[in-house]
């Protein structure tokens, strides 16, 4: 699979049989999800004489699996409970599983890494209600891919922790909001406003900020700006007085270019800011933060990033009516 290829999401359904499920819950957590219906050795799809019979149908769709695929294996070990790994094999069909009963089935397979191991409850806050896992069939794929695996990094990290009161729904709606609308704003702010043209847009924002003294605009048309778009003058609630050095970058797509953290480096010594801001319309970057940080540390000064969606968070909560006319 590369790296810009998807994986599919695949759903395994509650096996017919309860006695089954702790067999086959072993077996994930020992490195290998199993399918059944696949008692047989005519159930083997790797041999094209059994693709053809009618009764292996269903299991058909398991020769689609890729490794860095996802199984999710529904209501295992109990109801309520699933477990879900990623695949690192192509389809296979071994021995099986043998039965107290002496029978033998889920001989289907595929290795999966137990690294990747998640349990959880799908009504867990941490799974976003957009991932549709109730069973429907026996196998099928879940198309909400993005949305899952952010779940998958949400359940690892337990990243959601609701407030009194608040509902799962509630939760994920904001947080998408946040993620999706704000990304679009940003887009459109880089789109409308060019080079120095965000720079007098976000000197607006600024001066909505009340402990806001002073924004220059050092960096106008004509003149050299020495690192600093914009020398901002706040004074905080015990009457200290800082200077900020800003340095302002319309771009799109992830901002790998790291001239302005330089920039803002040289406008700190050069006006004796006390902090610096870099403000980007494109999406952060680990290299660019690594960099800042690196500078910041040398310089013995803070600097601050805004990218992205966080732009646009910045100007909603300063001067909303710049972006909204509903409200204005």
């Amino acid at each position: 699979m590369s790296n810009n290829e998807k994986p599919a999401i695949w759903a395994f359904g509650r096996v017919d049989n309860e006695e089954d499920i702790p067999l086959i819950y072993q077996s994930v957590r020992d490195g290998k999800s199993r399918f059944g219906w696949s008692s047989s050795d005519t159930n083997d799809l790797s041999k094209d004489e059994n693709c053809q019979r009618e009764e292996n149908r269903l299991q058909l769709r398991l020769l689609e699996v890729k490794p860095g695929d996802w199984i999710v294996h529904r209501n295992t070990p109990e109801r309520h409970q699933f477990i879900a790994a990623r695949v690192t094999s192509e389809y296979q069909f071994d021995e099986g599983l043998k039965f107290p009963n002496g029978r033998t089935d889920f001989r289907h397979c595929f290795a999966v890494d137990t690294d990747t191991i998640v349990e959880f409850d799908p009504r867990d806050p941490n799974v976003l209600p957009t991932v549709h896992l109730n069973q429907r069939k026996s196998l099928e794929k879940i198309h909400q891919v993005d949305d899952f695996l952010a779940s998958i990094e949400n359940l690892k990290k337990g990243t959601v922790v609701l407030d009194k009161g608040e509902s799962r729904e509630e939760y994920h709606l904001r947080a998408k909001m946040d993620k999706e609308l704000l990304s679009i704003a940003a887009k459109l702010i880089h789109e409308t406003h060019k080079a120095k043209k965000l720079e007098g847009f976000l000197a607006k924002v600024f001066w909505e900020i009340p402990e806001v003294e002073d924004v220059d605009e050092h960096g106008k048309p004509g003149g050299e700006d020495h690192g600093a778009d914009l020398i901002v003058t706040m004074r905080d609630s015990l009457e200290f007085v800082r200077t900020i050095i800003v340095q302002v970058k319309s771009f799109g797509g992830e901002h790998y270019d790291l001239r302005a953290v330089e920039q803002v480096k040289t406008g700190i010594e050069k006006f004796k800011g006390d902090a610096g801001m870099i403000i980007t319309t494109a999406k952060r970057t680990e290299v660019l933060e690594d960099e800042i940080e690196k500078i910041s540390g040398d310089i013995d000064r803070p600097i601050t990033l805004l990218a992205g969606p966080e732009v646009s968070a910045f100007v909603i909560k300063h001067a909303p009516e710049l972006l909204l006319n509903r409200w204005r």
